[in-house]
């Protein structure tokens, strides 16, 4: 499908639009393009249920614009209120995966006239010492060499990405994405959208307050976790919906942080069910 683009805030931010009925915005994670939604298989349901669908690339992933680094989670949320207010749309079911999260939770608390719910998978909770850990090792890299290896981004989403089992017996999986991995660097647009989303991801884990902030999301919020992620463990994930005004908590068994990817069929089920409430509710 080609992809469009508009100009936001002085950007160029490209996107997919496709589908007719309730609009439905899915924001991506680190690096990630928005043909893996695609990819996954929830795009297309999506559609078949009757949403216009919108997946767009973030800031410093092609083939939207990389400005000069760091970003933040604010300049990420204003990129997506930016996009919606482009394409004159209010009211939008809002699906955040990962840092994709992150950007959800910020663009509801600041442009609730544009969120009827939100999705928060793969990235809802506190800051463990394990994500503090990788959040640290990213940021000093950044500040050594100048930028994250490929090499070393592509071990650190392959450890995280797959479940202990697939890691420990699935030599034809792990192959398989390491093969993939491979090809991650042509997803960034720059050197500097990928030390600019790591920034914007460093800054906001460690925000005292954003927590706290969860309270004022009045919208029903559904998170996602899944049982063998190491960023974000279902314990983050519940102590999220403790902190929600109207949230609720799934656990997709079996599945790591790239869950989303290794156990689709499952992801699509929970989230479909929640969207399709809040399409049954407009």
């Amino acid at each position: 499908m080609a992809i469009d683009s508009v100009n936001v805030g002085g950007l160029r931010i490209g996107f997919e639009r496709t589908g007719a009925g309730p609009a439905l915005l899915l924001i991506g994670g680190t690096g990630m393009p928005p043909i893996a939604w695609q990819a996954c298989g929830l795009r297309d349901a999506l559609v078949e249920a009757g949403f216009d669908v919108v997946a767009y690339a973030s800031r410093g992933v092609a083939p939207s614009d990389a400005p000069p680094a760091p970003y933040s989670i604010p300049d990420l949320a204003a990129d997506a209120a930016g996009l919606l207010d482009r394409l004159g749309l209010k009211d939008v079911v809002v699906v955040g995966y990962s840092l994709g999260s992150f950007t959800a939770e910020v663009l509801a608390q600041l442009r609730p006239d544009l969120v009827r719910a939100v999705v928060l998978m793969a990235g809802a909770g506190p800051l463990t010492p394990l994500l503090e850990a990788v959040v640290q090792m990213e940021s000093d890299l950044i500040a050594t060499i100048g930028r994250i290896p490929a090499a070393a981004a592509a071990f650190q989403t392959l450890l995280t990405g797959l479940p202990p089992a697939t890691l420990r017996e699935d030599e034809r999986t792990v192959s398989q994405w390491v093969q993939m991995l491979g090809m991650q660097e042509q997803m960034w647009t720059s050197i500097e959208g990928e030390n600019g989303q790591s920034a914007a991801s460093a800054d906001w884990l460690r925000d005292p307050y954003r927590m706290q902030a969860l309270t004022s999301i009045r919208v029903p919020v559904l998170v996602v976790a899944f049982e063998y992620d190491l960023y974000f463990p279902p314990r983050s994930g519940r102590a999220a919906v403790a902190r929600l005004p109207n949230g609720e908590f799934v656990e997709v068994v079996g599945a790591a942080h790239a869950g989303l990817m290794t156990h689709p069929e499952r992801t699509r089920e929970v989230l479909m069910e929640f969207v399709n409430r809040s399409k049954a509710s407009s």
